[in-house]
């Protein structure tokens, strides 16, 4: 979200990068490549679902502007020197399993060493001009869809607790009740988005972003800015317990502001489009809540002061 013009590329080629989910190249008249990176540190001890997430994170990046054909996947690993190599393999397997499923060929990468062990990818993917569904689209009346609820950020924490944190959640929250809510989070991230997308292309949307590592309204600003309108958002559909844990730990889920992982894509649809859009997402077996609308204006958001909160339940 760079505002300085650092880094501002100039190019009569390039279609979008600075602000866009990923870069957007043109190769023909009918054509362009998009591109992108993201990596990231383990969410999860289990090194084979860590490098699920880590695939699923960075491919969303590609699916949510229209970058179906994915013709190549560099993986990006940083490792400690003591970190067992059964561990790395692993961690490789869940990354190229999960590329493997969606037809994403993993053709080499690059290992440094690392005091922390970060995952990742390179993508390059193919799309058509007029499949491009780019963030800055979004426009007065349009309503708000998201595709998967929030809360990763606390909901996963929760692996990491201690003593005394655990003390406290335990008082609010069944133990078997935390470990569906566990389940769900590590389903969402490990859930592509491609579908998703698929179902935006068939119904045709205006704008969409994929929310990560701002949290909701961090990545609601950049479409207002992008597009120049206005957002309000009124609901937030968050993981069943996620605004107790939130709350007991420090994080500020119900203000938007919590982090989310491979999380799910904000879509700016036409009015009279958006029923439409919550079927097609739920015949291609994927979530849809509406959460807000689009509004005249110059790059600003509001989350309702009494904002709805939707918990869904494993």
């Amino acid at each position: 979200m760079l505002k300085s013009g650092v880094g501002q590329v100039r190019d009569k080629r390039v279609v979008a990068s600075i602000g866009e989910d990923s870069a957007i190249t043109r190769i023909s008249d009918t054509h362009a490549i998009i591109t992108t990176t993201d990596f990231f540190t383990p969410i999860i001890d289990d090194p084979y679902v860590q490098g699920q997430i880590s695939a699923c994170n960075t491919t969303n990046d590609a699916y949510v502007k229209g970058g179906f054909d994915i013709v190549s996947v560099l993986v990006l690993m940083g490792m400690p020197e003591n970190l067992p190599l059964s561990v790395q393999e692993e961690m490789l397997r869940g990354f190229c399993d999960f590329c493997k499923s969606l037809d994403a060929p993993v053709v080499g990468g690059h290992t440094i060493i690392c005091p922390w062990p970060i995952m990742g990818g390179a993508i390059t993917a193919l799309a058509e001009m007029n499949k491009i569904i780019f963030i800055s689209e979004a426009k007065p009346g349009d309503r708000l869809i998201l595709t998967k609820p929030l809360g990763i950020q606390p909901i996963m924490r929760v692996l990491r607790l201690s003593d005394k944190e655990q003390k406290k959640i335990a008082e609010l929250i069944p133990e078997n009740e935390i470990s569906k809510s566990i389940d769900l989070a590590i389903q969402i991230m490990t859930t592509s988005g491609r579908n998703a997308a698929l179902a935006m292309l068939d119904v045709g949307v205006n704008a969409a972003t994929d929310v990560t590592g701002f949290g909701i309204l961090g990545h609601a600003l950049n479409m207002a800015e992008q597009s120049g309108v206005s957002i309000k958002i009124d609901t937030l559909p968050v993981i069943k317990w996620a605004p107790k844990i939130a709350k007991v730990l420090g994080y500020p889920l119900l203000e938007g502001k919590a982090s989310e992982t491979a999380g799910g894509f904000l879509i700016s649809v036409p009015e009279d489009k958006a029923t439409q859009l919550l079927k097609a997402l739920k015949k291609r077996s994927c979530e849809g809540y509406e959460i807000g609308v689009v509004g005249k204006g110059s790059g600003t958001v509001l989350l309702n002061k009494d904002v709805n909160v939707v918990e869904v339940p494993a």
